[in-house]
């Protein structure tokens, strides 16, 4: 008799366990939620130095670049997305298509470049997007995401910097 009540026991304590799990984790899980943003942040086409800065040792690219409204956000737990519109290289200098077939976002902290997502491809009209994992440090101060050539990570074609920062 023994041996069945400790057989029953086994199971409802399991059950319970996991009931208490979905319970607490669920909701949070089913949000999306989880991860502070490091950066949440407008992205903004690049121009020929010196009207737009070297960051972290990159400058940026020779030709000016403009873009549609995109965004980036990073969170602490390495989650990055990216959504670009429209960038590209207006007439006179260029021809108002991209020509650049994919890119790269890399996190910047302070003056560090620090990690960057896999490539993805920007169609000729500039529009792409990107859903990844990076590292992240645990502190970075000042972040700024850099979207770089993937062929060419001397430079950067767009940019979005901390200050439209939240820590949702």
């Amino acid at each position: 008799m023994n041996t069945t009540r400790r057989s029953h026991l086994i199971p409802t304590t399991a059950v319970t366990a996991l009931a208490m799990l979905a319970l607490t984790a669920g909701p949070a899980l089913a949000d999306g939620s989880g991860g502070h943003s490091v950066l949440r942040a407008k992205l903004v086409g690049s121009m020929p130095a010196p009207a737009s800065p070297a960051i972290a040792k990159v400058n940026p690219g020779g030709a000016p670049w403009v873009n549609g409204p995109s965004r980036v956000r990073v969170r602490d737990d390495g989650r990055i997305t990216v959504t670009i519109r429209r960038l590209d290289i207006p007439p006179p200098v260029g021809t108002g298509v991209n020509p650049v077939a994919s890119v790269v976002a890399t996190l910047v902290c302070g003056d560090e470049v620090e990690t960057s997502t896999a490539p993805f491809a920007l169609d000729m009209a500039g529009n792409g997007s990107t859903a990844d994992v990076i590292a992240v440090p645990s502190h970075c101060a000042d972040p700024a995401v850099l979207i770089q050539p993937a062929g060419n990570r001397t430079v950067y074609i767009a940019s979005g910097l901390g200050d439209d920062r939240h820590d949702d």
